[in-house]
């Protein structure tokens, strides 16, 4: 609807043009909004305020004549308040044909047209070392919703889990698997603060089948650490794609190995791509990438001195792999709180390659977790944080999901496990989920459900009504910004307005009789419910 709304402004601006009432112009962008209050309209809008400088009169009078042109089907009236804002309100028949709208659409409103744009989103990617913490839970689920709200404007969206089987973690995950291996089969060795702690590194190790050790031999031990790398990183990326898919719920279109970056004909066709293009250059025995030229606040070593390649490097291979080899049109990525430095250097990559303004950057912060008010913390390394696991052991994961969407990814998160316990009102999931419940009992007592006539008149109604309008609108918001936060938001608005509107109307009149209008309502909130939870990821359960 707003952007019906924006069609009726554009168009009363083209005819005020047109009739040399105002002048000729560029029209700049300007807002269409849902008020809070009904006072307010049902929309509103800044345009007035934006047009003044180009009109040359002041707000109230350029609303005035906005006013007068608008195309009013679907509209009751149009206020003109200070300090220029247009307050517009729908009619009845918008409110009725919007209705029937829902219902006819079914599982598809809400979705947009298709969109001939691919994009590549990448999030959770958690290094293969271990469990996954609550941290990952947060970026998993919102990049997840960030998937199944782009694919439901048209897009074509492709979710990718980048493995990180390649670089030090990789080793220093072998080294602890090796010591702890060892430890178990009764050989004294220390074990430094750096590696990794944790029951699962004990149980890995208690798994290990190996041949006899011979401690005197060194190239002995580092063949046992190879192939203990090998397994290690196998076993834990298995874990994680099981755990991930089967258990989070998050499906993967695509499971990219950055070590299958580093191929030998990769790094040389990379190596050949970025000399061609006038990209790197040698100093002090290392190769630099030239990422100043292009925003970056510095220039990046991608091969040091010894040789190695740094994480820099790998970046680029996967920029390349992307938009080169795979022919994305946009890429969106989650990156957790302490990633920020490697958005300018990657901006700048991104433009070296020609490819410049084809990526967004979403970074997911931290999460405490909180129990009867106090944290609960987590380190991998000191084996002593709360699994993502088994926090979802203990509240299901309908909840789980809930509550790492409800907050914008990009602000700090508390974790309130005492109301995610909670199996009452006081939870919000579970109080979305028993309007949705509420509404089928409603359904099933009702034999005949032959559409009639749509006549929405007490405030209830029409609120819950203009709520459910919203839906469509939420989305293609949600598809530009990606804050998924407004998704439960929305939700759990649309569960309390149909909570105020059941708890004052009858449906099911005392002689059996039905109000058919009230009945179509129900459905229609029944319909905006259930896909909204289905693109969260979370259940729709008709009893509880």
């Amino acid at each position: 609807m707003k952007a019906i709304i924006v069609d009726k402004i554009n168009q009363a601006i083209t005819a005020l043009q047109q009739s040399h009432t105002w002048p000729s112009f560029v029209v700049p962008e300007f807002d269409v909004t849902n008020p809070p209050y009904r006072t307010q309209g049902d929309y509103a809008s800044n345009v007035a305020m934006q047009l003044a400088k180009l009109v040359q009169r002041n707000p109230i009078e350029i609303g005035n004549d906005l006013a007068s042109q608008l195309d009013m089907v679907g509209l009751d009236h149009v206020q003109v308040v200070s300090p220029g804002f247009l307050n517009i309100f729908v009619n009845d028949e918008f409110l009725a044909g919007g209705v029937r709208l829902i219902l006819e659409q079914g599982d598809q409103y809400g979705r947009g047209k298709p969109k001939h744009k691919t994009i590549l989103a990448e999030f959770l990617s958690a290094n293969p070392t271990g469990p996954l913490h609550l941290g990952n839970g947060r970026g998993g689920f919102t990049g997840d919703v960030i998937v199944r709200v782009l694919r439901a404007n048209g897009y074509t969206v492709i979710a990718e889990y980048y493995i990180n089987d390649f670089g030090n973690q990789v080793e220093v995950l072998a080294e602890s698997v090796l010591r702890r291996y060892l430890q178990h089969q009764g050989i004294k060795v220390d074990y430094p603060d750096e590696l990794y702690r944790g029951d699962y590194i004990i149980d890995l190790a208690k798994q290990v089948q190996l041949p006899d050790v011979q401690l005197g031999s060194q190239a002995a031990l580092a063949g046992l650490r190879d192939q203990i790398k090998d397994w290690a990183l196998e076993k834990m990326t298995s874990q994680i794609k099981s755990f991930v898919e089967d258990t989070l719920q998050i499906h993967y279109d695509v499971w990219k190995s950055e070590k299958s970056l580093h191929t030998p004909a990769n790094l040389e066709r990379a190596m050949a791509f970025l000399r061609d293009h006038q990209l790197i250059y040698e100093q002090a025995g290392a190769t630099w990438f030239a990422s100043s030229r292009f925003g970056d606040d510095k220039d990046r070593v991608i091969i040091k001195q010894d040789g190695s390649k740094t994480y820099f490097f790998s970046d680029i291979l996967y920029l390349l792999d992307k938009f080169e080899d795979r022919n994305i049109d946009h890429w969106v990525w989650l990156l957790g709180a302490d990633h920020h430095g490697f958005k300018g250097r990657m901006e700048a990559a991104l433009a070296a390659i020609g490819h410049r303004q084809q990526m967004d950057i979403i970074f997911v912060q931290l999460v405490r977790l909180m129990f009867n008010g106090k944290e609960l913390r987590m380190s991998k390394r000191k084996g002593t944080f709360v699994t993502l696991q088994e926090l979802i052991e203990e509240i299901g994961l309908d909840v789980a999901r809930w509550f790492f969407l409800m907050y914008d990814s990009n602000t700090h998160m508390d974790f309130d496990l005492n109301l995610a316990r909670e199996q009452s009102d006081k939870n919000p999931v579970y109080y979305v989920q028993y309007a949705h419940a509420r509404i089928c009992s409603l359904l099933q007592k009702v034999t005949d459900h032959t559409p009639a006539s749509i006549q929405l008149t007490t405030a209830a109604e029409e609120d819950l009504a203009k709520k459910l309008f919203q839906f469509p609108d939420v989305l293609a918001q949600i598809g530009e910004n990606y804050q998924v936060h407004k998704l439960p938001q929305y939700t759990l608005d649309v569960a309390r307005a149909f909570h105020k509107f059941y708890s004052s109307h009858r449906i099911i009149q005392h002689d059996g009789s039905v109000e058919r209008s009230r009945l179509q309502l129900v459905q229609a909130t029944q319909v905006v419910l259930r896909n909204a939870l289905q693109l969260m990821g979370i259940s729709a359960p008709e009893k509880m």
